[in-house]
């Protein structure tokens, strides 16, 4: 019988309601743990030792592909049982996810290769999904049992948290909404100039090519550099596509143990397999010198990851100004979002107000008007989520400058509620129930009920400060990522959104998704296409036909 499926450790499973399998040991027992995840350590090693990278990549290549609807391309390169072919049953038996996929080629790149001796000698068999299957077995063992050297009861919704963080991405995919909000924030205006300046194309076409990778990287493992003369573009923007998107297979080997080395440091705690630092969000294709060039993405999604989300990066390196700049424009996307999916709502970007001109402050970032009264008030935060913020044992110390940004914005809506019961904001008259929300560019609070807890608490200390914040200002107040909040708009009419709203500040829906929450709490559900043109700043999205020609977008 396979394992390879949900048999060990905190998975997916967990976050959907299938049970919890954590377990700890204490004295003889906890000895014998150590002495087990030793010899599971040792084996999961020995694999990685005695592979040939190349190889290996195409092996996860193919088994990623196998369980992605593509077994006859799989089958190109790989034998398996018909029993693999799982589709989109993630949680059967056979199922080997990408989280664990991209955590074995973090694995691959950052263990040193065993030296082969003479006499007999086993080199790991790349050619068999079974033997993929055994590394994951592996894994969740390792994973599990290091988890059990420190977890406790106490901890295990920070484990979830971390879990969370591991698989969300991958399992809500890349859509279309990501892609022009990502363009619309980073590609535009002074960011956009920057980016071009810097690498030679603009972020219009570095997106079209990234697209274009993505599918032919869907369709083979390998491949040299493609020709860009159906596309109408020139092939010295391929080769800068691909210079942004690639790493050598040798740089990528050292740069993954740097950072794993790295972040040990940073965290200053042991790394634990499960959350090692990925090469392949910098960096989703790998070459290799094979009489020419050849590129692989073991994982293709990662790189609309690095065309999207990864332009961040690319603007981090300018100038100040460039970040308040795109800062600005995530706020002007929020408006720019609520608007087009419901045409009942005015989102309205609020002027300074006060009493005086020494006392003027700014308003939330995003009022929205429903009718004659505000009904929501939304602070964006558009903070990078640090790799520390994702996976330390206490992600609100280790990343303390963007939880902080979280509190202020909690406060900065309490503020506002209590300006406008005092009359102190008297532009609009505000509903004496309306919802505050803060709203990341990341997903910063997913399955995070204590730091939730944690952020509301502290916003309470810096409230104190302010005698005219009563306890009827400081309201529950939603945490959902741009993500998060597209996915609900996208579900739901008006009135069915406000009803959502209604459920995020019960004490029933504490720690949910703005999405889950939407899909769990009753209301009646619809099915919305991306509302915005997106041609309007990717002018080249015209030119593909059918949803065929945009996978997964």
């Amino acid at each position: 019988m396979a394992t390879y499926g949900i048999t060990h450790g905190i998975t997916a499973a967990c976050l959907s309601n299938l049970g919890y399998h954590f377990w700890y040991s204490s004295g003889m027992e906890h000895s014998t743990s150590r002495f087990k995840l030793r010899i599971v350590r040792n084996r999961y090693r020995e694999w990685l030792e005695r592979s040939n990278d190349v190889n290996a990549l195409t092996l996860i290549w193919a088994v990623n592909a196998l369980q992605s609807g593509k077994a006859k391309l799989a089958a190109r390169y790989i034998t398996f049982p018909k029993e693999a072919v799982i589709g989109k049953r993630r949680f059967d038996e056979y199922a080997i996810h990408p989280w664990e996929l991209e955590t074995i080629v973090t694995s691959l790149l950052s263990t040193p290769k065993d030296r082969p001796r003479t006499g007999r000698y086993k080199y790991t068999n790349l050619t068999r999904f079974e033997s993929l299957g055994v590394l994951v077995n592996l894994l969740r063992e390792l994973e599990n049992g290091e988890y059990g050297m420190t977890g406790t009861a106490d901890n295990i919704w920070e484990e979830m948290y971390r879990i969370g963080q591991r698989q969300f991405a991958w399992q809500r995919g890349y859509n279309t909404e990501q892609l022009y909000r990502y363009a619309y924030v980073y590609g535009q205006g002074e960011c956009g100039e920057f980016f071009e300046e810097k690498n030679g194309i603009s972020v219009s076409n570095f997106l079209y090519l990234s697209v274009a990778l993505f599918g032919l990287l869907l369709e083979k493992p390998w491949l040299t550099e493609p020709d860009t003369s159906a596309l109408g573009l020139s092939q010295e923007d391929m080769a800068r596509t691909l210079a942004l998107h690639s790493i050598g297979l040798i740089e990528a080997r050292a740069k993954a143990t740097k950072m794993n080395a790295d972040s040990v440091r940073s965290l200053g705690t042991p790394m634990r397999t499960a959350y090692m630092p990925s090469v392949l969000r910098q960096h989703p294709i790998i070459r290799v010198s094979h009489r020419s060039l050849i590129y692989t993405a073991p994982l293709p999604p990662l790189i609309m990851n690095r065309a999207t989300a990864g332009l961040y990066y690319d603007i981090k390196r300018g100038p100040t100004r460039l970040m308040t700049e795109a800062n600005a424009r995530f706020e002007d996307y929020v408006r720019k979002l609520v608007e087009a999916y419901h045409s009942r709502f005015q989102a309205l970007k609020g002027k300074p107000y006060g009493r005086s001109k020494a006392t003027f402050v700014d308003p939330p970032d995003c009022l929205i008007r429903d009718g004659d009264q505000i009904t929501i008030a939304i602070e964006c935060k558009a903070t990078k989520l640090t790799f520390e913020a994702q996976f330390s044992d206490n992600p609100a110390i280790a990343a303390k400058q963007g939880f902080e940004q979280v509190v202020k914005g909690i406060f900065q809506l309490w503020r506002f509620f209590s300006h406008a019961r005092q009359g102190v904001y008297s532009a609009n008259t505000v509903s004496a129930t309306a919802y505050g929300i803060v709203l990341t560019m990341d997903s910063w609070m997913q399955m995070a009920t204590k730091l939730r807890r944690s952020a509301l608490e502290r916003a309470r200390q810096l409230a104190a400060s302010d005698p005219d914040i009563i306890e009827a200002d400081m309201r529950l107040v939603v945490f959902a990522s741009i993500q998060e909040l597209n996915d609900s708009f996208a579900q739901t009419e008006t009135d069915g959104f406000m009803e959502v709203l209604g459920h995020a500040v019960t004490e029933k829906y504490e720690g949910y998704g703005l999405s889950e929450l939407t899909r769990d709490c009753g209301v009646v559900l619809t099915r919305k296409p991306f509302p915005i043109d997106v041609t309007q700043i990717l002018p080249w999205w015209s030119k593909m036909e059918g949803p065929n020609d945009r996978p997964l977008l």
